[in-house]
């Protein structure tokens, strides 16, 4: 088993026992893909729902739209089944928002807007989400095992969740 590390802005792929950690999952999103019976997985963690709102485009796995269509084809090159691909989402916190003004309040929500760009995205795809933990407004650390799809959860408040 090896851990690969993914950045925020970043998505990497593993296979087998192949814990793939992502550490300060606040407003985005982290998104787990999996297919069993190749036991291939990858996680993209995205900053930002959409890349049409931004002109350019260094970096696709920043964002939820483009990063996620980049898991989704490198697991299938992997030899993952279309149809076969299960996702798991996590983060999508509200972290500011505090004492903010009515303008700002579209801004500081990142996260339900992530969340809603991903289940959108993921739907398009056909990709069935299989368990999710989002929202709220602590941040988390996510570890996924590429091949089963296990993933677990620790929040900043030391709370350990398997879904």
């Amino acid at each position: 088993m090896g851990q690969i590390i993914v950045g925020i802005a970043d998505m990497k792929v593993g296979s087998g026992s192949d814990e793939l950690v992502t550490y300060a999952l606040g407003s985005c999103v982290g998104v787990c893909m999996y297919d069993e019976t190749v036991q291939a997985g990858g996680m993209l963690h995205a900053m930002l729902p959409k890349s049409g709102m931004h002109t350019e485009l260094a970096n696709s796995y920043k964002y939820v739209d483009t990063g996620i269509i980049q898991l989704y084809r490198l697991l299938c090159r992997r030899g993952a089944g279309i149809g076969r691909i299960k996702a798991k989402i996590i983060g999508g916190a509200r972290m500011f928002g505090f004492g903010i003004s009515a303008t700002s309040a579209m801004a500081a929500d990142i996260g339900t807007l992530n969340i809603r760009e991903t289940k959108k995205y993921l739907l398009k795809l056909g990709v069935p989400i299989t368990a999710e933990m989002t929202g709220g407004s602590t941040g988390r650390t996510v570890y996924f095992i590429a091949g089963t799809g296990e993933v677990t959860i620790r929040t900043t408040e030391n709370q350990r969740f398997v879904i």
